[in-house]
């Protein structure tokens, strides 16, 4: 199976050891830059014929609102529209987060209030482009899964929960294509 992980991300680091029977190709910013158009328009040009699975782990938590929803909203539901389009099968894994569960609470600053909001767009994204792929009728035939992981150690978090966990639980994913959502634990 050919695997694509987009975001060079901790996560995207630590689940390709587990999928060592494929052929695992992580692409980030240094070679496409998600904040721009024209860079995630190659992106399907060059993946998206040849690839079984695709996996977005791409996601920034920074001072630039701007950036935030660019690179955790806006590119990550075009290249999941796209690549629907333009994959003949397989499945499309979109990394979103536990805060779908809770987007706001007493004193959260903007940048993480908007965080938060755009992983529950994606995560909502991936359940309704789930409900249009209904098994039976005329559709493609692509697994759309979510996995809305917990804080875990990463330049993003300064959570002390291993990245191992949440490499398996992506991995069970990887595995497991008509599983849509996967909420972890991390305990």
């Amino acid at each position: 199976m050919n695997i694509l992980i987009v975001g060079n991300s901790t996560l995207a680091r630590a689940v390709k050891p587990l999928c060592f029977s494929h052929n695992v190709s992580i692409v980030g910013r240094q070679d496409y830059d998600l904040a721009h158009k024209e860079d995630c328009e190659q992106l399907v040009d060059d993946y998206a014929h040849n690839t079984d699975c695709v996996v977005f782990t791409q996601g920034t938590l920074d001072n630039d609102i701007w950036n935030n929803v660019t690179v955790n909203y806006t590119s990550m539901i075009y290249l999941i529209a796209e690549f629907y389009k333009n994959m003949p099968r397989g499945q499309i894994i979109a990394v979103s987060s536990a805060t779908v569960n809770w987007q706001s609470w007493p004193g959260i600053n903007m940048e993480r209030l908007v965080y938060a909001c755009n992983k529950t767009g994606v995560s909502e994204f991936c359940r309704n482009l789930n409900r249009k792929n209904i098994p039976g009728e005329e559709e493609k035939p692509i697994s759309i899964q979510v996995y809305e992981p917990n804080a875990f150690a990463s330049k993003m978090s300064t959570s002390k929960q291993s990245i191992t966990d949440c490499a398996k639980e992506l991995h069970t994913l990887i595995k497991n294509p008509r599983i849509s959502v996967l909420q972890g634990l991390n305990r």
